[in-house]
């Protein structure tokens, strides 16, 4: 399959190059809802994220790049996992951990449930982005967080997902662009 390449938009890494293999499954998040998150997510030296369907690392990478102290990164496909390696490698990013599991059973089994910041990017022909969020929901993973960032295809759009995030969240964005619908939502103090 032939790759694709996308550019980091900010921080100590603005406008290096990550290579992914395109499949049908795999679809980074377009640099202006990017540049949107990072806007409006803060990130600093103290900030873990959790990079749930990693797929290219891109955010992990927008991520680490903008100075968080670290990310947890989560992809099934283990080639992807080996493209993700090779890319951190190219581009010296060393404070990342990388999980090949299933997402879902990684959510059900993972005994660390702190982290600021969430990335949920789930595949668009799946129902599996509301397993996930309920997940998060019920094994604590929102009482320790900060921001959540979510993904979905706006022509599915599940507002059941939003009202989930909702009861313990405020929505800062819940916007579309294109076939993108996507949320941040901060926790409420």
């Amino acid at each position: 399959m032939p790759g694709g390449k996308i550019k980091i938009t900010g921080g100590l890494l603005k406008s290096r190059i990550i290579n992914f293999k395109k499949t049908l499954l795999l679809k980074p998040t377009k640099s202006f809802v990017r540049e949107t998150i990072f806007n409006v997510i803060s990130v600093d030296n103290n900030t873990k994220c959790l990079d749930l369907f990693s797929g290219s690392g891109i955010l992990s990478a927008e991520a680490i790049s903008r100075g968080a102290k670290s990310s947890t990164l989560v992809e099934n496909n283990f080639q992807t996992c080996e493209q993700i390696i090779k890319e951190f490698i190219n581009l010296n990013i060393t404070n990342y951990k990388l999980i090949n599991n299933d997402v879902i059973n990684f959510l059900k089994n993972n005994t660390n449930n702190h982290y600021d910041v969430i990335f949920l990017d789930a595949p668009y022909d799946s129902n599996i982005i509301e397993e996930c969020v309920n997940l998060l929901d019920n094994h604590n993973y929102f009482l320790n967080n900060t921001y959540l960032f979510l993904e979905q295809n706006k022509r599915n759009y599940n507002k059941n997902l939003i009202n989930i995030i909702s009861k313990s969240h405020n929505l800062l964005k819940d916007l579309s662009i294109g076939d993108v619908s996507y949320t941040i939502a901060r926790k409420r103090n």
